[in-house]
């Protein structure tokens, strides 16, 4: 099994722990498996089966095999919806790394500078982890589509590590200030939502769009189509008064300083979570 974040953090970094463990709850995966319902281990075994049929020449490890079943659209375990986002994945995304995503992870130099990470300390009202994005500092003209959809992939699979991520799902945090319409493409955003609704193995459960400009409803005409009858009802556009009534309790101390209430230094966040990143990945299992 991989390296567990817990012996790589030095201890007054152990709240990132949320955000980058590898680890499979401190486990095996054969102990893993023994913990698994009934239920959840025949979808386990049927998505196993039906890949190795169809893709006899693409093996694929039974940890993200496991993975893709927690993290099933809709309901976990649904063998249905995860054959769905299993046959379409793109498989690069697997390939990605801290060292080769960090100068977009954490430059302040345009494009992209520090657009998408998570934000260890900072949950939502169900107790569950949070990333945060900026968009005013994504410029469709300066930066490929898939850029951002590598540094999406890339966050939205390291907080799936974790089985409780899967399978009850994250938050999302937009903070829109700042940004205009030259922050926006209509193509941009189509493939953000897709990844965001199960593009790749994992489950966004809240996306909070915080301070949005008051033209933002001609945005919104635009993605709305665009989302899930489901995904739709995930997403709250507030203003950033109202950030308590989805966030915990003194989530103020974690929300990125780029907010007015906001406590937590944005560099500091990114900076910790590459290095802990980096570390992990160039453990040896």
């Amino acid at each position: 099994m991989p390296t567990s974040a817990l012996s790589l953090l030095q201890p007054e970094d152990e709240d990132l722990n949320q955000v980058v463990d590898r680890s499979e709850n401190h486990q095996s995966f054969e102990d893993t498996l023994e913990c698994l319902k009934n239920s959840e281990f025949s979808c386990f075994c049927k998505l196993k089966k039906d890949w190795e049929k169809a893709y006899p020449k693409l093996p694929m490890k039974d940890e993200m095999i496991l993975r893709f079943a927690r993290c099933s659209p809709g309901s976990p375990f649904d063998s249905h919806s995860a054959w769905k986002v299993m046959k379409k994945y793109d498989w690069r995304y697997t390939t990605l790394t801290a060292k080769e995503l960090k100068a977009q992870l954490e430059t302040k130099i345009p494009p992209p500078f520090q657009t998408l990470f998570p934000v260890p300390g900072l949950r939502t009202i169900k107790d569950q982890p949070v990333f945060y994005m900026k968009p005013a500092r994504y410029f469709p003209k300066e930066t490929s589509t898939e850029t951002i959809k590598d540094n999406l992939a890339y966050v939205l699979q390291t907080m799936s590590e974790d089985s409780l991520a899967c399978i009850d799902g994250i938050g999302f945090v937009a903070n829109m200030n700042d940004w205009h319409m030259k922050n926006f493409s209509k193509d941009y955003c189509f493939e953000f939502m897709k990844m965001l609704q199960g593009s790749v193995p994992s489950r966004v459960d809240m996306f909070l769009i915080v301070n949005p400009p008051t033209w933002f409803n001609t945005v919104w005409k635009i993605m709305k189509p665009m989302l899930s009858d489901e995904f739709q009802r995930k997403v709250h556009i507030i203003p950033e008064k109202k950030l308590g009534k989805y966030l915990q309790k003194g989530f103020e101390a974690y929300l990125p300083d780029e907010f007015s209430i906001g406590k937590a230094s944005t560099d500091s966040i990114v900076e910790k979570f590459i290095a802990a990143r980096i570390r992990i990945e160039e453990t040896p299992p």
